[in-house]
């Protein structure tokens, strides 16, 4: 099925495993690109994930709406088939580790030499010319090296992992741009380009001030556990769970200690100018969950509301399924998937056609008979698993 969407008519090489690379090609699909999941014959092993059985699979998750051709490219047939392929698209992501694409023969240099005007991607872990460059690269630990761990966390506690896999879906959303990128420089020059994109790299675009502050100040940043480092918000335990508070402004701040009853600790903001809070943030901190840890979430927040300081939940996935805002704004979606069931999976938040979610993941190999006549291979071929 083709849908509708600023994509259409671009065709999208995808040759990935595991996140980045199909998280990005799912993206560009779910925008109305062509995208065709080249693999081996049979499928790789990320495929045969079955999300009924193992909450952790991410394949049905991110391959709706893609065809799927199934090319040896260890053979002559296959590479005949694949350069075909290339010849026709306009884009080529993949996510497979530094070297590899050069040694199954689709690295940039050869796919431009056969498409001048193609737009290829490679996300690796630390960049196709890194010292680290053969070093395996897995989400854990580019959370490792790019500081993210070493923020998250207790104080007095060991590093603590992102509860979701950040790098590879930053990474993969990074790689999209790219492709966006490369289109149009493509337009402007008439040129295809080569992006060499590294997940370590996208994550430390996360680090903002918090770098500067160790470069151009010597200040050593450390974990804080649920408070924000550079303002007065954090989390509170309350009778039946935890809150978000943010009192940022003075306005919020008074009306915080007033409705917890502590109207003696509004002096401490701003003095000259400071957050005079900040030194004192233990202290105060005990006074607040005094009062939280005695009220459920829902009324913390909902006294919180009577004198605008934001505030919110902190809600379990099972939590957000049932929420109202999740619910208007379809960010779960049901997508039927081979084998007569479904599965749910996360809403694109850009405006899409509908029709995405009704095309399942494809099957490996799914679509390789109907490609290869719309290369015009087909009846060349002896063997159409290619």
């Amino acid at each position: 099925m083709t849908v509708d969407g600023p994509m259409r008519g671009i065709r999208v090489l995808e040759l990935g495993h595991y996140i980045a690379g199909p998280f990005c090609a799912q993206i560009l699909a779910d925008q109305g690109a062509d995208v065709i999941k080249v693999e081996q014959p049979g499928g790789g092993a990320r495929r045969h994930s079955d999300p009924k059985k193992n909450p952790g699979g991410y394949f049905a998750m991110l391959n709706r709406n893609k065809r799927s051709i199934g090319v040896d490219l260890k053979t002559d047939r296959g590479r005949e088939i694949f350069a075909a392929l290339v010849r026709t698209a306009d884009v080529l992501v993949t996510n497979f580790a530094a070297g590899v694409p050069q040694r199954l023969g689709f690295g940039a240099e050869e796919m431009l030499a056969i498409n001048p005007k193609l737009v290829y991607v490679h996300a690796t872990g630390f960049g196709e010319d890194s010292p680290y460059a053969k070093k395996p690269a897995f989400d854990g630990v580019i959370q490792a090296m790019s500081g993210l761990l070493h923020l998250t966390g207790e104080q007095d506690g060991p590093p603590a992992l992102a509860g979701v896999f950040v790098p590879d879906h930053v990474t993969g959303l990074y790689a999209a741009l790219a492709v966006l990128f490369g289109l149009r420089r493509r337009e402007q020059t008439g040129e295809g380009s080569a992006t060499d994109l590294a997940m370590l790299d996208s994550m430390m675009t996360f680090l903002g001030a918090t770098l500067s502050e160790v470069a151009d100040h010597g200040i050593s940043p450390r974990r804080t556990g649920g408070k924000v480092r550079r303002s007065y918000a954090g989390t509170y335990a309350t009778a039946d769970g935890y809150v978000y508070l943010a009192p940022m402004t003075n306005r919020m701040w008074a009306g915080l200690t007033e409705v917890i009853g502590a109207p003696e600790l509004a002096g401490y903001y701003p003095i000259g100018g400071a957050d005079s809070r900040m030194a004192h943030r233990d202290e105060l901190d005990k006074v607040i969950e005094a009062w939280t840890g005695v009220h459920s979430a829902e009324a913390v927040v909902a006294t919180m509301g009577t004198v605008g300081v934001p505030a919110s939940p902190i809600l379990s996935l099972e939590q957000i399924l049932a929420d109202p805002n999740v619910a208007h704004r379809r960010m779960v979606r049901e997508l039927p998937v081979h084998g007569g069931y479904s599965v749910h999976v996360v809403g694109s938040p850009l405006p899409v056609d509908e029709r995405t979610y009704q095309v399942p993941p494809p099957d490996a190999g799914e679509h390789t008979d109907e490609l290869l006549a719309e290369l015009g291979l087909l009846d060349e071929a002896e063997d159409r698993s290619a």
